[in-house]
């Protein structure tokens, strides 16, 4: 049962990727800002779309219900997961780094300064998470 409340938290998650997509994707049209925001909005539209239809086909029967728990709890591809997950914030903080001082060099202090506080609030994300998943444990 707890399997099945994770797959609606999943859900709920996708319709609200689907909503803001919609929402920043009409946003622009009307206040008629630049292409990336209708971009972005309805590149997070379409992948809102994919994961209800991804939740609609595993729902479908509790047979694929159960190989999707097993899969999910199988503790290699929870290893792998996380190894991944691991891997992508660190070069993904790297990467932003060293974009951060290239545009330092070029003088695009704005946009480098945006980028730094991304990165900032990221890593201070992960240092509260792993304060309170080192007290939960």
């Amino acid at each position: 049962m707890e399997f099945k409340k994770k797959l609606k938290k999943r859900l709920y998650i996708a319709v609200a990727y689907t909503v803001l997509g919609l929402l920043m994707t009409a946003s622009s049209f009307i206040i008629h800002t630049d292409d990336f925001i209708s971009s972005f909005g309805f590149a997070l539209f379409l992948m809102g779309i994919v994961r209800i239809r991804n939740y609609f086909i595993i729902t479908r029967t509790e047979e694929t219900i159960k190989k999707r728990e097993i899969t999910e709890t199988d503790e290699r591809n929870i290893l792998i997961m996380n190894r991944a997950k691991s891997t992508a914030f660190s070069i993904y903080v790297l990467l932003s780094s060293f974009v951060v001082i290239i545009l330092s060099f070029l003088n695009m202090h704005e946009l480098s300064k945006c980028i730094a506080i991304g990165v900032c609030v990221l890593v201070v994300i992960y240092w509260i998470c792993y304060m309170i998943y080192q007290k939960i444990s």
